[in-house]
């Protein structure tokens, strides 16, 4: 497994863009050639539901998701030319490249959350891969619609105070100088 981006730990600090979220934290990436039943227990561990896949230069060429490995798993077991008895085998040989999502639509880094989460629930997608506006086969991690939203909910609270905060000071500097309240002066 190879390690993107530049620490593990999710931040409080707000995002503005995706380029924010992901630098903030760990992105598990792996090889067309990786065997899938080593890099499921790797996935776990990292709480992670997708990985990208990178090819021999270390671009981007796919998304691994779990739901896409459970797919094509569920899709061996039920063929019916697959002998039971081979299933296993079969599951034990998989690769990354069997399974991945190949050429993943991707976001870049400088987008606005808001604009990702729209894109994203558009198109029905649970994960993106962020790359870089100077490098589009530079993988920099991969958001999740569950990210945007803790993002985008944080957005929220920041405005609604902002707007609490308004409409205090706008209350205070109509009640002042004299503590009698505004009173707007009659047109005759």
């Amino acid at each position: 497994m190879r390690t993107i981006a530049a620490n593990a730990n999710e931040s409080k600090v707000s995002a503005s863009n995706l380029g924010d979220i992901v630098s903030r934290r760990f992105c598990p990436s792996f090889f067309e050639t990786d065997f899938v039943k080593i890099i499921l227990p790797l996935l776990q561990e990292a709480d992670a539901g997708a990985a990208g896949v990178l090819d021999e230069d270390g671009n981007l060429c796919g998304l691994l998701t779990e739901r896409a490995i459970l797919r094509h798993m569920f899709a061996r077991t039920s063929d019916k030319l697959v002998h039971p008895a081979n299933v296993k085998k079969y599951i034990d040989d998989m690769v990354v490249g069997d399974v991945m999502i190949e050429n993943p639509e991707c976001v870049e880094d400088d987008i606005s959350i808001e604009d990702a989460a729209a894109q994203m629930l558009k198109r029905g997608y649970r994960f993106m891969p962020v790359v870089s506006r100077q490098d589009r086969r530079k993988l920099l991690g991969i958001v999740s619609e569950g990210e945007l939203a803790h993002h985008l909910k944080q957005q929220l609270e920041v405005l609604r105070k902002t707007e609490n905060t308004h409409k205090s000071l706008l209350s205070y500097m109509l009640c002042e100088p004299y503590g009698r309240g505004y009173q707007p002066k009659q047109i005759n």
